[in-house]
C-alpha cells in the first residue's frame, strides 16, 4: 500500500486524534435507516404542531432535522425531538455495520501512543453503546457527542463538540487531527482551529467535496490511517 505522504506528516505532527463516529467508525443507520428516523421525526414534529424550516443544505438527514428544529422551535419540541432522535440511535447502532478496519485502527492508534476522542453529531448513549458492543471502549479516551439537554446550535459545523475533545484530553488545536467525512466536519475543525483534517471519503462523490472544502489529506479506507500511523 502506498501511502499518502500529507497523511503521514500529519500524523508526525499531531499526537491527538479526534475521531467522527458515524462513517469512519461505523455506519450508523444501516439497519435502521436514516430515511425511516427523519420520518419519524418529522411526525413527531407535526404532532407537536411545529414545522421544520427550508432545507438549504441538500441534507434532509435526522441530524440536519434536528439542527433545523433547533434554529426555530420552542424548546419543548427541541427537546422531544433531540429525546427521540437518541433513542433512535440507540437502536440503531445494535444492527450498525462496522467500518472495515476501524477497529484496527482504534487499536493501533492507542499502541503507538495517540490520544483518541470520538467527536460525533450522534447522541452520547448510541456512541457509548456502540463501543462496549464492539469492545472497543478501551481504545477511546473520550466521547464528545451530542449530549441530553445541549443546545442544538453546538452541532457541528459549531465548534462546540471539538473544543470539549480537546479540553477533556488537555490538547491543544495544533496537536489535534480530525478524521471526518463531510464539510460539516471541516467546518467545525476549522472554528476550532484544527487545521489537520483528514477526510474520509467513503462514498462517490466526497473526495472532491473534502477537496474542495480544504482537508489537508483524503483516505478512502481506515487501512489507510493504520499505514500512516506506521512510518509517523
Amino acid at each position: 500500500m502506498t501511502t499518502d505522504s500529507a497523511l503521514v506528516d500529519i500524523l508526525r505532527r499531531t499526537r491527538t486524534l479526534l475521531i467522527d463516529f458515524d462513517g469512519p467508525i461505523c455506519a450508523v443507520f444501516a439497519g435502521y435507516p436514516a430515511t425511516v428516523v427523519a420520518d419519524e421525526l418529522r411526525r413527531l414534529i407535526a404532532a407537536h404542531g411545529g414545522s421544520i424550516p427550508a432545507d438549504t443544505d441538500g441534507d434532509e438527514g435526522p441530524i440536519s432535522i434536528l439542527r433545523r428544529i433547533g434554529q426555530t422551535g420552542p424548546a419543548t419540541l427541541v427537546r422531544a425531538v433531540a429525546d427521540a432522535l437518541r433513542d433512535a440511535e440507540v437502536k440503531a447502532v445494535e444492527t450498525a455495520e462496522p467500518t472495515s478496519g476501524a477497529d484496527d485502527l482504534l487499536r493501533f492508534a492507542q499502541a503507538v501512543g495517540r490520544r483518541v476522542a470520538v467527536v460525533s453529531n450522534n447522541s452520547e448513549e448510541a456512541v457509548r453503546r456502540y463501543l462496549q458492543q464492539h469492545g472497543l471502549s478501551g481504545y477511546v479516551e473520550h466521547i464528545s457527542a451530542r449530549y441530553d439537554g445541549m443546545d442544538a446550535r453546538h452541532l457541528k459545523p459549531s465548534d462546540h463538540l471539538i473544543r470539549r475533545a480537546l479540553d477533556a484530553l488537555g490538547s491543544t488545536p495544533a496537536e489535534a487531527a480530525l478524521v471526518g467525512d463531510s464539510t460539516v466536519d471541516v467546518a467545525a475543525s476549522r472554528a476550532a482551529a484544527v487545521v489537520a483534517v483528514i477526510g474520509y471519503a467513503n462514498k462517490p462523490g466526497k473526495r472532491d467535496s473534502l477537496a474542495a472544502a480544504g482537508v489537508q489529506a483524503i483516505i478512502e479506507t481506515t487501512a489507510e490511517m493504520a499505514a500512516a500511523l506506521r512510518v509517523s
